[in-house]
C-alpha cells in the first residue's frame, strides 16, 4: 500500500525555490500544521527509500527520488524551526507550541529510517531542536493561564477535573520530546529539569481520579505528589473536544508508544511513569474494535469518518501485540489494513481519501476564507499522507521487535462482552458476537446519542445524532440540553433512560434504550412533550442513520411490506419514501420493527456526503416523520414510538418478527410498557417512567413468568397479580425483567 501511494503523494509535494532539494507538502498557508504532514511525509519516503522489502518496481518515482523528497522534507522541518537560524522563504515558522513536541517526535521517528542518509549537520540540527522543544517544557513554579493546546508551554498541566475537554495526549507527546531530550543529551544542563517535567507529564497524561490520594512511590515520589488533574474517567473512558473520543485515546497512547520505543532502542529502563494505566485504558479500548476493524464512536465524531483516530490504531496495535501479547490487537490489525487497502482501490491511483474528501478538498480550495473550523483546512492536506505514515510507522515497529509483519489471529468473542459503564461522562455500551450497541449523553453536537450495528455490518454505521429524534419549532432553535439520565449493566447488555430539553427548553424528550441479553435484540422508546404552547413545524423520529458509501460498494437493499427497493449511495437523488408496513430490513442485516403499530416508518435518501469534512453519505430511517405544521398546548404529545432493532436477521425472519415475538405494551402519559420475546426465545419486559411523577402500571401476561429475574430496577418496583404483573417506577427510572423462556 504505501508503494502504490508514492506517486499519488507527489502530488502535493512542493519545492522551495532558492532552497537545495527542501520542499514542503501541502500549501504554504497550511501554516505550521504543513510541518506535521511534511514530517510524515519525510518518514514514508525514507522507509522507500531504505527499506529493499518494500516493491517499488511499479512506481514512476525512483528510490534515489525518494531519498531526495525524504532528506529535503526533513530539512524543511528542521529549517523552519525556531531553534534554527534560517528563514526558509515561505514564511512558515514552528516551535515552542503546544502541538510543536508532536511534530518534533515525528521528526525524531522520520530520522529512524533515514539515518543511514543524515549528514552530522542534519544530526546536530534535530537534536538543537529537541533540545528546544524540552526547554519549552520546563515546569515554572507559577501559574499561567491557558493560551495554546490546554495550557501555556512552560506551566504544568491542567487539572481538568475529568468534565469535558481533558489533554491527556498533549501531556504524552510533550513528555515523549522530553525523553527523548534525556536520552540525547543526559548530560545536558537542563537535564534535572527536564527530567521532573518528564515525570510530570507522564503522571498526568493518563491520569485518574484516584490518583490524587494515591500515596505509591513513583519515580521517587508518592504519585498524588505528581498528579495535578484527572484526564481520564473512574473507570478509564477519555473525554476530548468535550465528549468521549477514542481517537484520542489512541493519539496519547502513540506518543507514550514512541517513548518507550526511544528507551528500548537505547538500552535504557523506561521510567516507571511511562505507561501506568495503559493496560487499563486498552481493556477499554479494545471493546469499541469492530469486526473489520474500525473503532465505533459512541459519542460521536467531530472530524471526517475513518482518518485521523484510526489511523493512529495501527501502530497502537502494533505495540500493543508485541508488548502485551494481546490476541485482540494481532486479530484487529490486519483487518484495519484490509479496510484501508479497499479504499485505496476505490480510489484508483494509490490515493487513500483523495475521492472520498474530494468535496472537502473543493470547499478548501474554492472558498478558503469559508472553510469551516473543524475540521481545520489543513488538515486536509495531512489526510493525504496519514495513511501512508501509520502504515509505514506499523511496519516499521513489528521489524524493531522481530522483524515480521502482521500475524493472523482469531479471537474469543466473549473476552469482549463485558458491558462498560462511564456514569460520569453517561456513557454505556456492550460488544456481543453479534451486536455493539452503545448509548451516549454527552454526545458531539446532538447531546445523545444511539447506536446499534450488526457484526459485520461496520460500514452501516454513522455516528451523528443517531436514534435521537429532531424536532422544528416556528422562530425557535434546535438545540440539545440533557436534563438528567440512568445508567445499567447486567450480565450480557445494558440499559439506560433520562430526559432532554430540547428546542430551547419548549419540548421534553425522553428516551429509554435497552441491548437485550439475547445479543441481537435493542428496545428503544421515545417520548417528547410540549413544556408550553408552541407552533410544531416537524417531526422527525428515531433517524437512524444508514451510511451508503464505499464501503458497501454505494448501495444498499431496504426490504419492507411493500418489496425490495434499491438504494443508490453518492449521488442518489433526495427523496422521502414511505413504507406502509410495520417493518423494513436493510440488507439482511439489521431489522427494524414498530412495537404498537400507530406510527409508520419512512427513509430518507440523500446522496450528498454529510458527516463532517464532506465524508460519508448516509440515509436515515425515520419513525415517525411529520412536517404537518400544528399549533400544540402545553403537555401535548409530540411524539410516542417504541421500535426494536435486531441484528444478524434476513429480511424473511424480519417479516415474521412482529408475529411472533411482541407481547402485551402499554402507554400511558410519557410512561412505557413493552414485552419482547428475543431471539434467546426469552420473554422480557421492559418499562419507563420518562414523565415527572410517579406513574402504577398494570399489563396481563400472557408468558409465564413465575421464574423471572429482575435485570434493571428493584424488587419493589415489580410484582406478579394473578395473570399479569404490578409496576411500579419513580420519575426518571426504568425497569427490564427477564420473564420466561417460550415454551
Amino acid at each position: 500500500m504505501v508503494a502504490r501511494w508514492l506517486d499519488s503523494g507527489a502530488e502535493h509535494f512542493h519545492s522551495i525555490d532558492g532552497t537545495d532539494g527542501i520542499g514542503r507538502f501541502g500549501p504554504a498557508d497550511a501554516g505550521a500544521l504543513a510541518i506535521e504532514a511534511t514530517a510524515l511525509y519525510a518518514f514514508v519516503n525514507a522507509v522507500a527509500a531504505t527499506n529493499e522489502e518494500l516493491d517499488c518496481a511499479n512506481c514512476r518515482i525512483t528510490r534515489e527520488e525518494c531519498a531526495e523528497r525524504a532528506l529535503g522534507a526533513f530539512r524543511y522541518c528542521i529549517q523552519s524551526h525556531r531553534a534554527y537560524p534560517r528563514e526558509l522563504p515561505d514564511g512558515i515558522e514552528w516551535g515552542g507550541t503546544g502541538m510543536s513536541p508532536k511534530m518534533a517526535d515525528q521528526l525524531a521517528l522520520a530520522a529512524e529510517p533515514l539515518e543511514p542518509l543524515l549528514s552530522d549537520t542534519d544530526r546536530d540540527a534535530l537534536r538543537r531542536l529537541i533540545a528546544f522543544e524540552a526547554d519549552s517544557n520546563i515546569l515554572l513554579p507559577f501559574h499561567l493561564e491557558p493560551v495554546d493546546h490546554g495550557y501555556f508551554r512552560k506551566r504544568p498541566p491542567v487539572p481538568t477535573q475529568r468534565f469535558g475537554t481533558s489533554y491527556p495526549e498533549s501531556n504524552a507527546w510533550r513528555a515523549t520530546i522530553l525523553a527523548r531530550a534525556l536520552l540525547a543529551d543526559p548530560d545536558h544542563a537542563n537535564a534535572e529539569q527536564w527530567r521532573e517535567s518528564m515525570h510530570m507529564h507522564l503522571a498526568n497524561a493518563l491520569s485518574t481520579p484516584a490518583d490524587a490520594d494515591d500515596g505509591t512511590i513513583l519515580c521517587g515520589r508518592p504519585l498524588r505528589d505528581w498528579h495535578a488533574g484527572a484526564n481520564l474517567h473512574p473507570n478509564f473512558a477519555l473525554e476530548h473536544h468535550g465528549f468521549f473520543h477514542p481517537g484520542y485515546v489512541n493519539r496519547a497512547l502513540l506518543s507514550l508508544f514512541s517513548a518507550a520505543c526511544a528507551y528500548r532502542d537505547a538500552g535504557e529502563d523506561a521510567p516507571e511513569l511511562l505507561l501506568r494505566n495503559v493496560p487499563e485504558l486498552w481493556d477499554v479500548q479494545r471493546r469499541l474494535i469492530l469486526w473489520d476493524g474500525r473503532l465505533a464512536y459512541p459519542a460521536g465524531k467531530d472530524y471526517p469518518r475513518y482518518c485521523w483516530g484510526q489511523l493512529y490504531l495501527l501502530p497502537v496495535l502494533v505495540f500493543i501485540q508485541h508488548e502485551y501479547g494481546d490476541n485482540v490487537a494481532r486479530w484487529a490489525e490486519l483487518r484495519l489494513a484490509d479496510l484501508l487497502a479497499r479504499e485505496q482501490e476505490a480510489n484508483g491511483d494509490g490515493a487513500f481519501f483523495a475521492s472520498r474528501l474530494s468535496k472537502w478538498r473543493q470547499v478548501i480550495e474554492r472558498n478558503r476564507h469559508l472553510a469551516p473550523r473543524r475540521p481545520a483546512p489543513s488538515v486536509y492536506y495531512r489526510s493525504q499522507v496519514d495513511p501512508a505514515y501509520y502504515i509505514a510507522l506499523a511496519d516499521w515497529w513489528h521489524r524493531r521487535y522481530d522483524g515480521a509483519g502482521p500475524v493472523a489471529a482469531d479471537i474469543d468473542e466473549e473476552e469482549l462482552a463485558e458491558p462498560f459503564v462511564e456514569p460520569d461522562c453517561g456513557l454505556i455500551f456492550h460488544r456481543s458476537p453479534s451486536r455493539f450497541a452503545s448509548w451516549s449523553w454527552n454526545a458531539y453536537r446532538s447531546g445523545a446519542q444511539g447506536l446499534v450495528i450488526p457484526r459485520d455490518g461496520d460500514h452501516l454505521a454513522e455516528w451523528q445524532g443517531n436514534l435521537v429524534s429532531r424536532f422544528q419549532l416556528r422562530n425557535v432553535g434546535c438545540d440539545c440540553r440533557v436534563i438528567r439520565h440512568r445508567e445499567h449493566t447486567f450480565d450480557g447488555g445494558i440499559a439506560t433512560c433520562g430526559t432532554m430539553s430540547v428546542c430551547d427548553g419548549k419540548i421534553l424528550h425522553g428516551i429509554a434504550f435497552a441491548a437485550l441479553p439475547d445479543g441481537r435484540t435493542t428496545v428503544y422508546l421515545s417520548s417528547a412533550r410540549t413544556a408550553c404552547a408552541v407552533q410544531l413545524l416537524l417531526v422527525e423520529g428515531l433517524c437512524l442513520n444508514i451510511a451508503n458509501d464505499i464501503f458497501n460498494d454505494n448501495s444498499r437493499t431496504v426490504y419492507s411490506r411493500d418489496g425490495s427497493i434499491e438504494l443508490l449511495g453518492v449521488g442518489a437523488e433526495r427523496q422521502q419514501i414511505a413504507i406502509s408496513g410495520p417493518w423494513l430490513n436493510v440488507d439482511d442485516m439489521l431489522g427494524v420493527m414498530e412495537l404498537d403499530g400507530r406510527e409508520q416508518f419512512a427513509v430518507a435518501v440523500d446522496g450528498a456526503r454529510r458527516a463532517d469534512g464532506h465524508s460519508l453519505c448516509y440515509h436515515e430511517i425515520l419513525h415517525p416523520s411529520d412536517d404537518r405544521p400544528r399549533q400544540l398546548p402545553t403537555g401535548a404529545l409530540v411524539e410516542d414510538s417504541a421500535v426494536a432493532l435486531v441484528t444478524s436477521i434476513d429480511h424473511e425472519q424480519t417479516m415474521r418478527w412482529p408475529g411472533r415475538h411482541i407481547g402485551p405494551g402499554i402507554s400511558n402519559s410519557a410512561s412505557r410498557l413493552v414485552t419482547i420475546r428475543g431471539m434467546d426465545d426469552v420473554w422480557y419486559l421492559m418499562a419507563a417512567n420518562l414523565d415527572d411523577t410517579p406513574c402504577r402500571l398494570r399489563v396481563p401476561l400472557s408468558m409465564q413468568a413465575a421464574g423471572y429475574e429482575i435485570l434493571v430496577g428493584k424488587p419493589r418496583q415489580f410484582r406478579l397479580l394473578g395473570d399479569g404483573a404490578g409496576i411500579s417506577l419513580a420519575s426518571g427510572e426504568m425497569l427490564l425483567v427477564a420473564l420466561a423462556a417460550n415454551r
